[in-house]
């Protein structure tokens, strides 16, 4: 009798062993306080065929989780996966900005573009405006023809697209920087004359 029940036992053994679980606890993803949303504010005038840079002052990007990640698409096409893009405008362009918080959740934004046509007189016009030095420590020198007789609004913005500096002028003048050594670009513009320049500051 006891080695019946001794063998019964050792029948049973292995069934409970297969039944056992193991449970690992998993962290639930932290959940954001508001819907993700992203939002174009950039509303300039822009010309046609000179570089532009659009950061993050050109648009504005609301709850979720952090880190966001970017896509940018300029006529259906993924051109940029940074925070800030670089592109060449041309007539008809479509640009998008795709957002993606960490929890994976998406937004879009489209940017309503207002691509200027630069005629061949203002093409003419803006050769004569000269921006030096480059590379650049303390200050930059801006000469403007005096036959232009014109007001011009002098930007200077970093490659986020923020506007670090900003004057009007009527004629040449000498800018005191005082920036961060980096690459900035200068624009200068009246109406629909626009230079647009890149610059180096040590």
């Amino acid at each position: 009798m006891k080695t019946f029940t001794l063998l019964l036992l050792l029948t049973f053994i292995p069934i409970f062993r297969l039944s056992s679980q193991t449970v690992v606890k998993m962290d639930m993803p932290k959940q954001a306080d508001e819907k993700l949303s992203v939002t174009a504010l950039f509303n300039e005038e822009i010309p046609e065929g000179i570089p532009v840079v659009l950061g993050i002052m050109g648009y504005d990007v609301e709850g979720g989780i952090t880190p966001y990640s970017y896509a940018w698409f300029l006529n259906g096409n993924e051109v940029s996966s940074n925070e800030v893009l670089s592109f060449v405008p041309t007539k008809g362009d479509n640009l998008v900005l795709k957002v993606t918080d960490n929890n994976k959740c998406r937004a879009t934004t489209s940017f309503n573009l207002k691509i200027i046509r630069i005629d061949a007189k203002n093409q003419t016009d803006k050769k004569g405006i000269k921006i030096y030095p480059t590379p650049a420590k303390n200050y930059l020198n801006v000469d403007i023809p005096a036959t232009t007789n014109k007001n011009f609004l002098l930007r200077i913005i970093d490659l986020n697209g923020k506007i670090v500096k900003e004057k009007n002028i009527t004629n040449s003048t000498t800018v005191n920087l005082n920036l961060v050594p980096g690459i900035y670009f200068v624009s200068i513009k009246s109406g629909d004359i626009q230079k647009i320049e890149k610059i180096i500051v040590k």
